[in-house]
């Protein structure tokens, strides 16, 4: 069931997540192949999963290719249709908006409860901006407003520009720099999501998309939102947080609630960053709860 590691690179790295784990994920990756378009000559790739009343719309974190939330997306698909894109290598948190409405049209849905973690938060900020008419509800998890004056940025602004002459396996290492250290301490329960974790960054990603990620996060960063963006726009909010989950300190959630005062507020215990992982049955309940009263 698990043919993509017949890969020995690959195979080592998933080499100690215990087979109760490893056997689901391969087999979702066997029967659950990604559909393709290609528009306006970027090609796309998502998953299209499972039936019902209501799309969700899943917007995966910074490296882009949703295998994190395989559980998440089979769970989702019992009762819902789900659309999780791929995030290709294009430079503007527009132009990625824009592709992924281009899916939504071409597979003939209308509205979408869009759901963003992480750095895929940041997309569905922008998302729900450029398309209010497609967002039925907007559901944020341990993700961030933007802050034109974030230092961190600030740094990688400036550094674009001789980033891009750079090989990529140091570009590699700049990125773990940053992830590494939202990610849990290893066990055998949370070694799947490290190993596919280490497979995106080191296999999957090629130059131009960590560029495309980092040149992302600089165009989001120079956004500026305010409790007004969304003051004609009827969906609902969901804001999802952990209370140690160093990307969301209070500040930041005092931030949110100033955003998003209209929104419906969760916060999570002593889970960091992975809550999705560390309590996924209990992140699910929330988000399904939400999805079911504004349906």
């Amino acid at each position: 069931m698990t043919d993509f590691l017949a890969n020995s690179k690959l195979a080592k790295l998933y080499r100690d997540v215990p087979p109760e784990y490893l056997a689901p994920y391969g087999q979702f990756r066997m029967e659950h192949p990604f559909k393709h378009i290609t528009q306006e000559g970027v090609a796309w790739e998502y998953y299209d999963l499972g039936k019902g009343p209501e799309t969700r719309l899943t917007l995966t974190g910074a490296l882009g290719i949703p295998y994190f939330d395989w559980h998440h997306l089979l769970h989702f698909a019992q009762t819902s249709r789900v659309i999780a894109p791929c995030y290709p290598p294009v430079d503007t948190m527009d132009a990625l908006c824009d592709g992924i409405a281009g899916i939504v049209r071409h597979e003939g849905i209308e509205k979408v409860h869009v759901q963003g973690g992480s750095y895929g938060g940041f997309v569905a900020q922008v998302f729900v901006r450029r398309y209010p008419e497609m967002t039925a509800s907007l559901i944020l998890s341990h993700t961030q407003p933007p802050y034109p004056d974030d230092e961190g940025m600030a740094k990688i602004r400036k550094s674009l520009r001789w980033m891009r002459v750079l090989p990529a396996s140091v570009l590699r290492w700049v990125m773990n720099l940053s992830l590494s250290k939202l990610m849990p301490d290893k066990t055998p329960y949370n070694a799947l999501l490290i190993a596919i974790y280490n497979e995106l960054l080191y296999y999957r990603l090629t130059k131009a998309s960590i560029l495309s990620i980092l040149t992302r996060a600089v165009d989001y960063e120079r956004r500026r939102f305010t409790p007004e963006d969304l003051s004609a726009w009827p969906g609902r909010i969901l804001i999802m947080m952990t209370d140690n989950d160093r990307t969301t300190p209070e500040e930041v959630r005092e931030d949110f609630a100033k955003l998003y005062p209209q929104a419906q507020t969760h916060i999570f215990e002593d889970s960091g960053h992975a809550t999705s992982w560390e309590q996924a049955d209990a992140y699910r309940a929330v988000i399904d709860a939400f999805v079911k009263y504004n349906s």
